[in-house]
């Protein structure tokens, strides 16, 4: 038998991905809805709340930076940007 919690909707919510731009202004022509897979207008979520999201142009991010923080979650006016780059602390 499924436990309870599979029997009913409660967790239907949880598999939706934010998929909308935050930036306080978009700049992608098919508006804050609309994405593309790579490039400028690749939608990224926060890497801390997956609540909110920007497309890479309307934040400035460029395309080898693959982690975004929004304002919320990094203190306003600090939202972070965070490359792929690694560095070896050895």
């Amino acid at each position: 038998r499924q436990p309870t919690w599979e029997d009913n909707d409660a967790f239907e919510d949880l598999e939706e991905r934010h998929s909308w731009c935050n930036a306080k202004e978009c700049l992608y022509p098919g508006g804050r809805e609309e994405a593309e897979e790579e490039g400028p207008w690749e939608l990224l979520l926060c890497c801390s709340c997956a609540a909110e999201g920007t497309h890479r142009r309307c934040s400035g991010l460029r395309n080898r930076i693959r982690r975004w923080e929004c304002d919320s979650c990094a203190g306003v006016g600090t939202g972070t940007r965070h490359s792929t780059l690694r560095v070896s602390l050895g």
